[in-house]
């Protein structure tokens, strides 16, 4: 299994500075930049499949990576970001007005949920559900997705909680990360948040 992870490009989420969740924005005119950068990055890279989020962002990215292989992007749900859900949309100051006792319990290393929050079980569960299948598949798969999603795996591969821990690994707008499996089946970092193609285009911020 060789399983190649690309963050999205900046969205207009993004350059809003607003948490996004399931909120559909799709690229801003640098994240366009950035993933046709990344499609170039991966162009001489031999790539059986393109699998994206759902999401638009994601979506557009995949199809830059998916262009110089003239392969169709096929979307899986099990990608999408982390549903945050009535947080979803706002900006870090409306969400201190909207839920101070939400934010007083992150201060104090507690991770209570916002109104409709998908829950960081069910995320872990239906990303590694994915994961299983795409591992199933031979050769080489580019996932495109969202931060979260793989700060996700990464904390997985190494063996830490990302429930009681979101965010640990940064992963920038067009990163790509690479996880394999060795001889006993373990998940191994190849490389993470590789930045290299991204000159001058690189952008970190990460809500989602």
């Amino acid at each position: 299994m060789r399983l190649i992870l690309v963050r999205h490009g900046q969205s207009e989420g993004n350059a809003a500075g607003v948490v996004q969740g399931r909120v559909d924005f799709g690229l801003s005119l640098l994240g366009e930049e950035q993933a046709r950068a990344t499609g170039d990055r991966l162009a001489s890279t031999k790539v059986d499949r393109v699998v994206s989020s759902p999401l638009l962002r994601a979506y557009q990215t995949a199809n830059a990576v998916a262009a110089p292989h003239s392969l169709e992007v096929v979307r899986d749900h099990g990608l999408a970001e982390y549903d945050i859900g009535d947080a979803s949309g706002l900006t870090s100051a409306e969400i201190r007005e909207r839920y101070p006792h939400v934010m007083e319990a992150y201060r104090r290393g507690e991770r209570p949920g916002f109104p409709g929050e998908e829950g960081r079980d069910a995320f872990q569960e239906r990303v590694l559900q994915t994961v299983a299948h795409l591992r199933e598949l031979p050769g080489t798969t580019v996932a495109v997705a969202h931060g979260g999603v793989i700060s996700l795996l990464c904390s997985v591969a190494i063996g830490l909680d990302q429930r009681f821990r979101p965010g640990v690994f940064q992963v920038a707008n067009c990163s790509i990360t690479e996880i394999t499996a060795d001889r006993m089946g373990r998940l191994v970092i190849e490389r993470h948040n590789d930045t290299c193609h991204l000159q001058g285009l690189t952008t970190r911020v990460d809500r989602g």
